[in-house]
């Protein structure tokens, strides 16, 4: 395939994975809001008792990592938010072709260098494992979320399949790795920075608590990563396939969940219901009625206000195969659920297991599948359990 077509092809995957099908196409603002979201379930109402706090770092090979930490509420509120330009990610070639108008700007709820809560000691840590041309800021909600309720979470760039590396420059002189490799480097170097001093980590980080987390692509990394990696103590795998193969990992020895939309068209929900049956316990199965495969990500809401990413593609006369169409709007269109309303669900869920399996609560009363199902007024839940 030629190369132009192909650049031409990755970035209609990327600029559909990335796009709302959604919106009015209003350009009032080129800023998104970040997601609000409320329910009335304990224990893990509202925010948490930090502020979500941000931080970069960079691998020996360049690759970037982002870092959500648990950080002080007051100090928080004297800094900015953090705002992610997903425009950023592509080459300066692409970049130049975008009108300033079309640059969204994706207001994320954490606060970048923000002081952490070191008060506190030290927080168990989390990798995060974006999908197939996303990044390390795709789960924003997510992210930010777990670093309220006190988790350290690490999300590394894998710039083998990731928007930044298939259309940007951020490849360029990096030697290809497997994705847990990539999630074990991170790890290495968030272990590094909590001791160094001066850092915004420093003495933030436990070293001897982890988990790992992943959608799609990064749903199987987090699989493998628990299942190949002894420092792992707990997972949760978004929209997973059933691994399959000569070289597919074993069910990891350790406690997992995975979640799924049963109205997902790119993982089907056979699928992660099939992969759970061959975890071995503890393990939770956690689906979402009417769920779509985006609805793990933030990806919906980017550029809502402006009709979507998908207005980039256009500004620039991209072509938009519609062989790829499903792809960029599985769980963003008006059928789907609303991420805004599964988020609750999500972040909930995800917090209660890591803090249980993380060892910050000492019982799992919080993963109580009845009260699971119906702890979330106007959203279908339905739980599996072996515990």
């Amino acid at each position: 395939m030629p190369r132009r077509r192909l650049a031409a092809l990755l970035l209609s995957v990327a600029v559909l994975a990335s796009c709302s099908g959604g919106g009015d196409g209003g350009r009032a603002s080129n800023t998104t809001q970040p997601a609000t979201t409320t329910h009335d379930r304990t224990p893990y109402t509202g925010e948490g008792p930090y502020a979500a706090g941000v931080t970069d770092l960079a691998l020996v090979d360049g690759r970037r990592v982002v870092v959500w930490y648990p950080a002080d509420k007051a100090a928080a509120d004297a800094t900015p938010r953090q705002t992610f330009d997903i425009a950023s990610l592509l080459s300066p070639e692409l970049q130049a072709k975008i009108p300033a108008e079309m640059r969204v700007q994706y207001e994320i709820d954490a606060h970048p260098g923000a002081a952490s809560a070191d008060d506190d000691g030290a927080f168990p840590l989390v990798l995060f494992s974006h999908g197939f041309a996303g990044f390390p800021e795709q789960s924003a909600h997510l992210t930010t979320f777990l670093a309220r309720w006190g988790f350290v979470v690490v999300a590394p760039d894998h710039v083998e399949r990731s928007l930044s590396g298939l259309l940007g420059t951020a490849a360029r002189g990096v030697a290809r790795r497997r994705d847990r490799e990539v999630l074990g480097l991170a790890l290495d170097a968030v272990v590094a920075e909590g001791r160094r001093r001066g850092s915004h980590l420093a003495g933030i980080v436990d070293e001897d608590r982890a988990a790992v987390i992943g959608h799609s692509a990064g749903a199987g990394a987090a699989y493998e990563m628990a299942s190949r990696d002894g420092r792992i103590d707990a997972f949760i795998s978004y929209s997973l396939a059933e691994p399959a193969g000569a070289d597919a990992p074993e069910p990891p020895d350790v406690p997992g969940m995975v979640m799924l939309g049963t109205a997902d068209g790119v993982i089907p929900a056979a699928s992660t219901r099939a992969a759970y049956e061959h975890m071995r316990g503890p393990k939770y199965r956690v689906e979402l009625a009417r769920a779509g495969h985006l609805v793990f990500s933030d990806i919906c809401l980017i550029g809502r206000e402006q009709g979507g990413l998908i207005g980039i593609a256009r500004s620039i006369d991209l072509p938009i195969p519609s062989e790829l169409a499903k792809l960029g709007t599985d769980g963003c269109t008006p059928e789907d659920l609303d991420p805004r309303r599964a988020f609750p669900v999500i972040d909930d869920v995800s917090v209660a297991f890591l803090r249980r399996y993380l060892g910050i609560d000492d019982d799992d009363t919080a993963l109580d599948p009845e009260a699971l199902a119906g702890g979330f007024p106007g959203v279908r839940v339905m739980v599996r359990a072996q515990r």
